[in-house]
């Protein structure tokens, strides 16, 4: 039975972007879901690249590689395991190269 620590929620709202919000990558001991509430989602699960329409969502699998953009911007709540949560926010604030590279392998996490 999952407890409440075992994973965390973030809201996000995304603005419009030409391409992937982030590079495809993979999580090798956490899982991750997104749910849409509005606007244009798409999530590149392995090699399908899948439209994820509001009021539904996507499950990643640990060990899959993965990314999501949004064209048009998204509403999104993302569900993901704490280490990714703490890899997020290390990509968010690292200054350089090295401490992204850092928080990545930190994670059990990379870049595809």
């Amino acid at each position: 039975m999952a407890r409440v620590e075992d994973f965390v929620i973030r809201e996000w709202r995304l603005d419009p972007y030409e391409g992937d919000q982030a590079p495809p990558h993979v999580h090798h001991e956490g899982e991750e879901a997104f749910v849409c509430l509005g606007g244009d989602l798409e999530v590149l699960v392995g090699d399908d690249r899948r439209r994820v329409e509001p009021g539904h969502h996507v499950m990643v699998p640990r060990g899959t590689v993965h990314t999501f953009s949004t064209r048009t911007g998204a509403h999104v709540i993302a569900v993901m395991s704490p280490g990714i949560a703490d890899l997020i926010d290390a990509l968010h604030a690292a200054g350089s190269e090295e401490e992204r590279a850092a928080a990545w392998e930190r994670s059990r996490s990379s870049v595809a």
